[in-house]
């Protein structure tokens, strides 16, 4: 990790602009060039976030999710900067569009669904718990394969994912009004459909799932 002073930042972000911002300050930023810059707030002194910051998670998990065959984006460098409390990444800006942009616009969404299904259920089979997992996260690249871009919070499981686990990477994907009406305009059943086809999970645990996962649609529908 690079130590950064405030000037340094100053001229890394010159010009960026703004993506994202919450009322901290920014989150990420693009520079003219297409770097992208992400930054990550200290919350606690006494955190594991301090002695184990985000942004050194982020270039881990990305590096680890490309060794794996998973398409994630390239860190290029890792820094602290003191003087506004910040860790940060930089990175080439990944080409490509959300799902969340792709399926809003998209008039058959068939094939993005399938495609997104096969997706998660080989992020599960090799033990990958992302768990933020949600359509802005998932980028369909220029070659049209899918890509993961904001990866802080993601583990590499040791043993086979729980089925609890699964049901909450699927809550997660429901969470946002926006994106829960988009399954619920598809059908949740043949999302479902389409993840089964490709998942590990034995067969006689597969019931258990699906009613899992149903319940937790009868509950956001509540």
């Amino acid at each position: 990790m690079k130590l950064i002073s405030g000037d340094e930042y100053q001229v890394l972000a010159q010009d960026a602009e703004v993506l994202e911002c919450d009322t901290f300050g920014d989150k990420v930023l693009r520079r003219k060039d297409d770097q992208i810059i992400k930054l990550f707030r200290i919350k606690r002194l006494l955190s594991l976030s301090f002695f184990y910051p985000y942004s050194v998670r982020f270039f881990r998990n990305a590096r680890r999710l490309n060794s794996l065959g998973v398409p994630s984006v390239q860190v290029e460098q890792v820094f602290y900067c003191p003087s506004i409390r910040r860790h940060g990444v930089v990175y080439p800006l990944l080409p490509g569009e959300t799902l969340s942009h792709l399926l809003e616009k998209s008039q058959d969404r068939r094939p993005l669904m399938r495609q997104l299904a096969v997706f998660i259920a080989e992020l599960h089979r090799k033990k990958i718990y992302f768990r933020s997992l949600h359509l802005g996260n998932i980028l369909r690249r220029l070659d049209g394969r899918l890509g993961l871009i904001d990866v802080a919070d993601l583990r590499f499981n040791r043993f086979p994912l729980t089925l609890w686990q699964r049901q909450r990477n699927f809550r997660h994907l429901l969470r946002r009004v926006e994106h829960r009406t988009l399954f619920e305009q598809f059908g949740m059943e043949r999302f479902i459909g389409y993840y089964l086809d490709a998942t590990d999970i034995p067969q006689q645990k597969r019931a258990v799932f699906c009613s899992l996962i149903y319940r937790l649609k009868n509950n956001h529908g509540r």
